[in-house]
């Protein structure tokens, strides 16, 4: 468990993954009674989520940064010359004081157990592990949200809803620009040409912080 002065400034926290059940795989796959659906494809789920625990190695790199200015769909940070384009930034940002900017990986196992899987064409056991690493995603980023929020109403504070680049409005192009404020930072994760992240089962994104008077806390 982290402690809350690392939310001061910067640093990597490791969120917990527990608790993703194999029906989940299986009814994000069209089955809706996952019971009834045939012993061998369930133990198969489950053996690629038992598999896929093993192997995630769950890390979230995070900064908190000053706000500038928000101007339209212009976020300005107070961080050198950083400068995002969102148009939900007008609304969603527009009384916070500052953001914390993240980068969430599980780490390369689930890309090299996955290229493995392919080779070997079992390609129902790659979906399955692709589908538990998602979640595993969501659960992590569930987790890194719940322990934000708590810590910062130690201040009177509350973030709004998780915005990224790519989803939305907001250009991929963007996560350039995020990965600049980590490039002080010794990291698993790299950009692709194409603004894609490597490991695979990666994501970016940022929170806005804001007075609690100010801002009402949206779901993750």
């Amino acid at each position: 468990m982290t402690s809350p002065q690392l939310f001061e400034n910067s640093g990597i926290f490791t969120p917990q993954i527990e608790g993703i059940d194999p029906d989940t795989i299986l009814r994000i796959h069209g089955y809706k009674t996952p019971d009834k659906v045939k012993t061998v494809i369930r133990e198969m789920a489950r053996k690629m989520l038992d598999e896929g625990m093993s192997i995630f190695e769950p890390l979230i790199y995070y900064r908190k940064i000053k706000i500038q200015s928000v101007e339209g769909a212009f976020l300005r940070l107070e961080t050198g010359q950083t400068c995002l384009e969102n148009p939900e930034f007008e609304i969603t940002l527009s009384e916070c004081t500052h953001i914390v900017v993240f980068l969430l990986t599980l780490g390369q196992g689930p890309d090299q157990k996955s290229v493995a899987l392919l080779q070997n064409d079992d390609l129902l056991e790659a979906v399955f592990l692709e589908t538990a690493s998602w979640l595993a995603i969501e659960r992590a980023t569930r987790f890194f949200t719940q322990q934000l929020r708590s810590i910062l109403s130690n201040h009177n504070c509350r973030i709004t809803r998780r915005l990224a680049p790519g989803y939305k409005e907001w250009p991929l192009t963007d996560q350039k620009k995020i990965f600049k404020l980590f490039e002080e930072q010794d990291m698993v994760i790299r950009l692709l040409d194409g603004d894609c992240m490597q490991p695979k089962m990666s994501r970016s994104g940022l929170f806005g912080i804001a007075p609690e008077r100010a801002c009402k806390a949206e779901p993750n």
